[in-house]
């Protein structure tokens, strides 16, 4: 009885053998990085943009509403799209600056300061909001959303998230 046969191994299964760790081999060594980019943009962090330069105070009018705009980089998966933003800005008494969200607290639609009636206007839905951002008329359920400021050198910055 030859006790060799219990573990011989002929050149075909060898061959098999070898060409099927191979094959995984170079399928691990090709879907690691593959899985590692498309699962990539979850695992990540949102990023917060921080605080945005907007305008000097010295171009802004005391009482009056002046629109500024700011562009940000957002990026969402591997897309980055660049978004600029209107806001209002109010100069009140001294350091003491307001500065509105143009999008109404409604549906979104974008609202405009109209100077003739002294209030912010939303074309959608009529809604209108005082110059302090609060709801004077229409289905508005909030005032205007408010941005945080700081003034360095006599520039306006104000803190943007998302």
């Amino acid at each position: 009885m030859d006790r060799r046969s219990d573990y011989y191994i002929g050149r075909r299964e060898f061959v098999a053998g070898v060409a099927g760790a191979l094959g995984a081999l170079i399928a691990i060594l090709v879907g690691i990085p593959i899985i590692g980019y498309l699962i990539a943009p979850a695992l990540r962090a949102r990023s917060v943009v921080g605080w945005v330069p907007l305008a000097p105070l010295s171009a802004l009018q005391p009482g009056v509403p002046t629109p500024c705009t700011f562009s940000i980089l957002q990026q969402t998966g591997w897309k980055r799209t660049r978004t600029t933003r209107t806001v209002y800005v109010i100069l009140n008494s001294g350091s003491d600056i307001t500065v509105f969200s143009d999008v109404c607290t409604h549906l979104s639609c974008k609202v405009r300061w109209l100077p003739e009636q002294g209030t912010f206007v939303c074309p959608c839905h009529d809604g209108v909001f005082a110059r302090d951002g609060t709801v004077l008329s229409g289905p508005p359920p909030r005032p205007l959303d408010r941005f945080t400021t700081k003034v360095e050198n006599d520039q306006l910055f104000i803190y943007v998230e998302k």
